[in-house]
């Protein structure tokens, strides 16, 4: 073989060599460059360093990522959140809050106490021992029970009529057919002896509503409440007892039971929570009236709105007791000497109020609000 052939044969070979080289550095830098440009399109489809705390957020580990301090923070505000939800549910009870008498329940919103039968007894042994007739009808407003005694039997409603008739009067000015400051003058045909001032008033002079009012609860004034009818139509106080499911119809004698009374002092209860605006003077008025010696004369302390009735062989009493659980008393009597009457339904009335308490009390979160 000639020096030339071993020469260009080292050539070629050096040749192949550069070539192969070349060859073997582009196929690395492709594959190079397709490495680069698919890792470059797989991080960009990605979360970027910086957002590992949306990350843990989001995986439900941002605890792990917090300080201390901002862990604490976190904790005191679910807990503030937990406490005011615990908070309203405690107080989220069926009734209202009111301003002078706290929280009232609504009527019939707690369970029944199945006690109702025991109290019957009471009322039935107690009454069914003294001389003359006695009429009672109870209400227990917060679980909505009735005991009735001699209920609806026919009795001289006396003064006691002078609850539906105010109560139907508010229900006038509720609703704007009547003003509080509208003026009743004072006419002869308005005129009755017996309770009440304005009868010593010269015939003409004037009295706002609000005045004739009070004056024909706390006073029981008789010319005033005659005002209070001349204004209201005799026909539509009658109507509101019908409709309230009186049973003895108020017709010129002047008769009632003490069913229809109770449901009087109930619906007067009702809509006292519904606007204690309106009714709140009301509520007021027959809890400061001149008589003091029935339904309220034991009960020390307790809040009662009530009417009483007199007449010379009658001693009646109707009202809203504010204990741990409220209640309607209506109390009427017949054929009785009145001061003994007077006495005996305030021992009645002391007793039942025992009772009421003994199974009420705040068992069932209501407290006495007097």
């Amino acid at each position: 073989m000639s020096s030339y052939r071993i020469n260009k044969q080292k050539k070629y070979k050096k040749r192949r060599a550069l070539i192969i080289s070349i060859g073997l550095l582009a196929i690395v830098a492709i594959a190079m460059a397709v490495y680069l440009f698919f890792n470059k399109v797989e991080t960009a489809g990605t979360i970027p360093p910086d957002s590992s705390k949306s990350a843990a957020a989001q995986t439900g580990t941002s605890q792990n990522t917090s300080t201390p301090s901002d862990s604490t923070a976190a904790t005191g505000t679910n807990t503030d959140a937990v406490s005011t939800q615990s908070s309203a549910q405690s107080t989220d009870k069926d009734g209202v809050e009111t301003k002078d008498h706290g929280f009232l329940p609504n009527i019939g919103s707690v369970k029944k106490s199945g006690k109702m039968d025991g109290l019957k007894k009471l009322i039935t042994d107690y009454t069914s021992g003294l001389s003359g007739k006695y009429g009672v009808t109870f209400i227990d407003l917060a679980t909505g029970e009735m005991v009735n005694v001699n209920d609806t039997d026919r009795y001289i409603a006396a003064s006691t009529s002078k609850l539906p008739i105010n109560v139907l009067l508010y229900k006038y000015i509720e609703e704007g057919k009547v003003n509080m400051d509208d003026i009743l003058t004072y006419q002869k045909e308005d005129f009755e002896p017996g309770t009440g001032i304005i009868q010593r008033s010269a015939y003409g002079t004037q009295y706002t509503v609000r005045e004739t009012s009070k004056l024909a609860i706390r006073k029981s004034d008789n010319c005033g409440v005659n005002m209070i009818i001349r204004l209201l139509d005799i026909q539509n106080i009658r109507q509101y007892l019908v409709d309230l499911g009186g049973k003895v119809y108020y017709d010129e004698r002047h008769r009632s039971c003490p069913y229809d009374m109770a449901l009087v002092a109930q619906d007067l209860y009702k809509h006292y929570l519904k606007n204690e605006a309106v009714y709140g003077d009301l509520i007021n008025d027959l809890e400061n009236t001149d008589w003091r010696d029935r339904i309220d004369a034991k009960l020390t302390g307790v809040k009662v709105a009530h009417k009483i009735g007199n007449q010379v062989k009658t001693a009646n009493d109707v009202g809203i007791v504010f204990a741990s659980h409220p209640y309607v008393l209506s109390i009427m009597a017949d054929n009785v000497d009145f001061g003994t009457a007077c006495k005996n339904e305030a021992t009645l009335s002391k007793m039942i109020y025992d009772y009421v308490e003994g199974y009420a009390g705040s068992t069932d979160g209501l407290q006495n609000n007097n």
